[in-house]
């Protein structure tokens, strides 16, 4: 078992929320019976399903959030092995941004990417720029100081802020909720949050469900599959054991509800189903925000993106470009 920091060592209950590793941990309802995980190799062998896929089979569907993680069935695990693989096999390309030139003048016949975000006048949403220009023209304050976009981690720096005396607004597409299955998270990173005002020492204890050693961590220099035997064996990378890193299981309706009450209590916004559509700058004025015919842009001096690996910001960053590498 771990020592508890000093900071946790207050009381029994920490002790007792105290359980073993285990490779995979999901969150399971009550009212739903786990998997067996007593099964023989030979049974695994006639029903056709490893452990792993038992334990997600008997994760509920219910309650899946959004968002990188934010799904832990085992559909879920399936597509994002496709991603995986589709991701190994992506050849990175180059793209001619100027696609005002006849296809003969160009350099390549890709076109660039869609401009979710655009400092172009004569792009983007008309109404983000009338918006900014009545701001100018009126001597107005924009909306916001900041626009948080994407709200299930966005939800802890927007907090943060609104502490420092920020009017701030977060904006997500789906539910600002968790994924049932639980976040891992190291004591030290929790404690920085409590010294930031975020949590406080009752919502880590409500929040800690499980926690153990530490982590196996595993880092490959090639691919090798299918692979019998550990990394360093088999010349394909090392792995090493990390003692109070990312021990903690969590539970994240926990912590975002009680962010959120907070968060909403000193005067934030939250902006619940409300997809983006695109973003507007001005160096001079600030930034728009398009959340589409149904609802008013909104302003803000400085947008922040946390909406994950799947933001059409990161997306058009990104584009025609390789990871040179994936955690």
């Amino acid at each position: 078992f771990a020592t508890p920091s000093s900071r946790r060592c207050r009381g029994p209950s920490h002790v007792s929320r105290t359980v073993t590793a285990s490779l995979l941990r999901s969150t399971v309802a009550p009212t739903e019976e786990p998997a067996s995980t007593d099964m023989t190799p030979m049974d695994e062998e006639q029903t056709g399903k490893s452990l792993t896929q038992r334990i997600m089979e008997s994760t509920s569907s219910a309650g899946q959030a959004g968002g990188a993680g934010g799904s832990s069935t085992w559909d879920a695990f399936l597509r994002t092995e496709a991603n995986w693989s589709r991701l190994k096999d992506f050849e990175g390309f180059d793209y001619d941004s100027m696609t005002s030139l006849p296809p003969s003048a160009r350099h390549s016949s890709i076109p660039k990417p869609p401009q979710f975000v655009t400092d172009d006048g004569s792009q983007g949403s008309e109404r983000c720029w009338s918006k900014l220009r009545a701001h100018a023209e009126d001597s107005t304050p924009l909306d916001y100081d900041v626009v948080v976009c994407g709200g299930t981690l966005g939800i802890f720096i927007a907090l943060a802020l609104q502490i420092k005396g920020l009017n701030v607004a977060v904006i997500e597409a789906g539910k600002l909720q968790g994924r049932e299955q639980e976040w891992n998270i190291s004591m030290k990173e929790l404690e920085e949050l409590v010294d930031l005002g975020v949590l406080t020492e009752e919502i880590i204890d409500e929040a800690v469900s499980t926690e153990f050693p530490g982590c196996r961590s595993g880092f490959k220099n090639s691919e090798v599959t299918p692979l019998e035997g550990g990394y360093f064996e088999n010349g394909v990378g090392y792995e090493c054991f990390t003692p109070g890193v990312l021990n903690l299981g969590v539970s994240p309706s926990v912590l975002i509800n009680s962010v959120a009450k907070r968060f909403l209590e000193r005067g934030g916004t939250v902006l619940e189903g409300t997809p983006l559509k695109g973003i507007c700058i001005s160096d001079s004025i600030g930034a728009a925000v398009d959340m589409g015919d149904g609802d008013e842009p909104v302003t803000a001096k400085l947008v922040l993106d946390c909406m994950g690996n799947a933001s059409p910001i990161s997306r058009q960053q990104r584009y025609g470009r390789k990871p040179d590498g994936v955690c």
